[in-house]
């Protein structure tokens, strides 16, 4: 077996920081994780990107009554896009959020309603009551199926797979850490 001894001190300087580089690598993880953090306000800025499925008429018609401003698609309150969250280490970059319903928004799917819940009607509109609510109702709704639209707004597809934008800012990210110790 050969070997060869490398006498450039500024070349084996260079060689050490890229070892060392390659043992901890949470700048780039780090660098990732907020990637996906802009490109989800990306989305949500654009709508989607294909852009989302919009509202039904009757959803429109129920803000219009109650006095709500449409906004945009995921943004009557802005808690979903505020509570997106991104974590990273050594090994791994994530993001997720924190709200209840953020899945079924993101992957679509079928809510089974199993009815139930009571209602009073008012001068223009219904409203829904709690359940320690005492006073008179004007019904109770029934068992009843909500179909939600996959709205992708994580830098996935409903199916799991990476969007183009994701993945060219991904590329950016290790790019720029591969050329910062070369």
């Amino acid at each position: 077996m050969s070997f060869i001894e490398i006498n450039n001190a500024e070349l084996t300087t260079k060689l050490s920081q890229v070892a060392e580089a390659m043992q901890d690598t949470s700048p780039l993880t780090a660098a990732i994780a907020g990637s996906f953090v802009a490109v989800v306000d990306d989305n949500f800025a654009a709508q989607g990107r294909p852009t989302w499925a919009g509202r039904k008429p009757s959803t429109i018609k129920s803000y219009q009554r109650r006095g709500l401003s449409y906004g945009g698609v995921l943004q009557l309150s802005g808690a979903l896009r505020s509570r997106i969250t991104s974590s990273s280490d050594r090994d791994s970059a994530s993001i997720g959020s924190n709200m209840p319903y953020a899945a079924i928004q993101h992957f679509g799917g079928t809510i089974k309603h199993p009815g139930g819940t009571s209602y009073q009607k008012g001068a223009r509109l219904a409203s829904f009551t709690n359940n320690s609510f005492t006073g008179p109702t004007s019904g109770v709704t029934g068992a009843h199926d909500i179909k939600i639209q996959p709205r992708p707004y994580m830098p996935m597809d409903e199916h799991g797979f990476l969007q183009p934008e994701a993945e060219t800012e991904i590329f950016k990210d290790v790019d720029f850490y591969w050329k910062k110790f070369f």
